[in-house]
């Protein structure tokens, strides 16, 4: 070749490779650009918290693709009449933009200069609340991707809840209505978000029927579940109740699809109640974001928050972030950097049924490969997968725990440990997973499951009971019983002020007797304010009761629970079985007889004397019977809601109302 053909060689070369890295680049740009699933964080810049552009840059290279943040009504009009958007604001939106990031911003929270520093209501206070939303607005044109319509209006969040209460939804409505057309007039690529909803679909529900579908782009919802113990407490039920949102969203929208995101959802790592291990947050955060992509209408999700706010582990909000305040990577933090990228841009081809309700395999196609996500539901348990490979390609792939190295390995394994007499099988490899993901990415058509297998997990150390003073007892049917009495006996738990107001305002007392087939169990309550539950499931938020039980085996070995929500309702007394350890489902029951007097209520209310009278069979409890010398752990709360929400709850033992765990009950002797 003459140095002419080789210099036009070399030149030709040239073009191709700078177009074939074009491509690459213009490849992952469009995949940058238009996720088919939107991950983001909440950040705290506006009140102070963190390195602007540290904070960023390492969002960025977690591969995430927005953050949310406040943009406080306080902050824009410091003055009456006078609005800007603060210095602060160009900050950290810039520096976001920079970056390839999709700023949302939220328009929330009173000013004092309105309606006396309370929920925006009054028409001046709406019409200034419009105003401070378009200044926002013409600062963001351009630049902020979402305008979030306050943040949690239902639960008081910054809000001074002792004197304002929470939310209603028709003045969130009402106000909602009013700024939704003037963010679309001044900046109408951006997205409008309405709900943040965090009470649950009550709430939800009665927003939806005054039209806010119509006033919003997304809809949107927090979704928090770690303050529920045992199954609620999961990814997998969580996701569960994301399918119901999705169909009850489309139920009460004409049936049409409103597409929403969840712009918070998170699990704190501290030592306390409701708290976590950082490697079990981290197992959450990696299944809640893999399972998210199984509902369709769900469009992103930020994770709350992106960085611890403090360094102290016993305090539950300082210990919601995927770092720590230097910056260093918490384990939640690892695993969204490695699985960002296959949840943002993969394509979520469903589930593989392995034969095992416990064990999880989803599908996706990322970047030209097959990758499966595989875990354990199942509590402390592992579960080994054996692979057959029935198309018979044995390609090599690639295998990791998630938010760790991979590796790369091939085809072929012998269950030696079954028998010494099993021989090696090319086709077939076998993986052990737990509640971590494991990602096997590779070819894998044709592949299939031939068995699943449960291995004994890792022992998990019972922590000892802890009996507080408060011991009870049973006797036999016909013999007088000694009450207990809560407001001398039990505590009250406060969630406002001002808090349990003496036996005038709530007072309660049980006691226990029992036949050889049934607990019975009797409670008088007395409340000034006693309010009617919806049902008995969310009688919680009313002033429904909470009762929790829990039986030990021979040698001390403790059973499941069993928890009862139990309410007087429009339509009179409800009982709702909410955990039961011999596996009955979930919902209102008919197998705990229930009398309360008075048993209706008139349009007036009902009067504050209450006697609820149960007959528990020893069936429920999974018992063949009660006899002298049996023992249970108990626990019973009466929730209190004088007209302002659910201020608190008068309890005797713990394990229910803020936490639950049956190790807190309290004891029970039969005699």
């Amino acid at each position: 070749m003459n140095s002419n053909a080789m210099r036009c060689f070399l030149a030709l070369t040239l073009v191709l490779s700078l177009g074939a890295r074009a491509g690459e680049g213009a490849a992952a740009k469009r995949e940058k650009d238009s996720p088919k699933f939107l991950i983001g964080t909440t950040t705290h810049f506006a009140p102070g918290r963190g390195s602007v552009e540290a904070n960023l840059d390492l969002i960025r290279e977690f591969g995430l693709g927005s953050i949310r943040d406040d943009m406080p009504w306080k902050m824009v009009e410091r003055r009456r009449g006078r609005l800007a958007a603060p210095r602060l604001f160009h900050e950290f939106v810039d520096a976001a933009v920079k970056r390839g990031l999709k700023p949302l911003g939220i328009l929330a929270y009173n000013n004092p200069f309105y309606d006396e520093g309370g929920y925006p209501r009054s028409d001046e206070a709406v019409a200034a609340f419009v105003r401070y939303a378009e200044t926002v607005a013409a600062f963001g044109r351009g630049k902020i991707a979402y305008y979030q319509v306050w943040n949690e209006w239902d639960g008081g969040c910054g809000m001074n809840r002792a004197r304002w209460g929470r939310g209603d939804a028709e003045s969130y409505v009402r106000l909602l209505k009013a700024v939704y057309p003037r963010l679309k007039e001044i900046h109408p690529e951006a997205g409008v978000i309405c709900g943040s909803v965090c009470t649950g679909e009550a709430f939800l529900q009665r927003i939806l029927e005054l039209g806010a579908a119509d006033f919003c782009d997304f809809l949107s919802i927090h979704p928090y579940n770690f303050k529920n113990m045992g199954e609620d407490g999961t990814p997998e039920a969580w996701f569960r109740k994301m399918v119901r949102v999705e169909e009850f969203i489309r139920r009460h929208s004409g049936g049409k699809e409103k597409p929403f995101f969840i712009t918070e959802m998170g699990y704190p790592s501290f030592r306390g109640i409701h708290g976590r291990s950082e490697e079990e947050c981290a197992a959450n955060l990696a299944r809640l974001f893999l399972l998210a992509r199984l509902v369709p209408s769900l469009r992103g999700m930020w994770w709350y928050d992106f960085q611890d706010d403090g360094w102290n582990s016993e305090e539950r909000e300082e210990s919601f972030g995927l770092v720590r305040p230097d910056l260093t990577l918490k384990p939640a933090g690892e695993v969204m950097r490695d699985i960002s990228g296959l949840v943002a841009h993969g394509e979520c081809v469903g589930r593989m049924e392995v034969g095992n309700p416990d064990v999880w395999v989803l599908r996706f196609r990322y970047r030209g490969r097959d990758v499966l996500a595989l875990w354990s539901a199942d509590a402390g348990a592992r579960y080994s997968i054996v692979w057959e490979d029935s198309a018979g390609r044995r390609t090599p792939f690639e295998v990791r725990r998630a938010g760790a190295p991979s590796r790369r390995v091939t085809w072929g394994w012998r269950d030696w440990s079954s028998s010494l007499r099993n021989r090696w099988k090319p086709a077939q490899w076998s993986i052990t997973v737990d509640a971590m993901p494991q990602l096997m990415t590779g070819d894998f058509a044709g592949i299939r499951p031939v068995a699943v297998v449960k291995r004994k997990g890792a022992p998990r150390r019972r922590p000892p009971r802890k009996l507080t003073k408060g011991i009870a007892f049973a006797v036999p049917e016909g013999k007088p019983a000694v009450p207990v009495d809560l407001a001398k006996e039990g505590k009250y738990f406060s969630f406002a002020a001002p808090g349990w107001q003496g036996r005038e305002d709530l007072e309660a007392s049980f006691e226990f007797r029992y036949t050889p087939s049934n607990l019975l169990l009797t409670i008088r309550v007395k409340d000034n304010h006693f309010r009617v539950a919806p049902s008995a499931e969310r009688g919680w938020g009313s002033d429904g009761l909470q009762m929790g039980f829990q039986f030990e085996e021979a040698g001390g070995e403790p059973e499941g629970s069993t928890e009862l929500d139990i309410a007087l309702t429009g339509h009179g007394p409800e009982t709702f079985l909410r955990e039961n350890r011999i596996g009955l489902p979930r919902g209102v029951t008919d197998r705990v007889k229930l009398s309360v007097t008075p048993s209706r209520l008139d349009r007036m209310g009902a009067p504050g004397r209450h006697v609820y009278q149960l007959s528990l069979p020893a069936s429920l409890f999974g018992r063949r019977s009660f006899q002298k010398g049996d023992r249970f752990y108990f626990s019973l709360l009466i929730n209190d809601n004088d007209g302002a929400g659910r201020k608190g709850f008068l309890h005797w033992g713990d394990g229910i109302g803020v936490r639950k765990d049956p190790y807190q009950y309290n004891l029970v002797i039969l005699q």
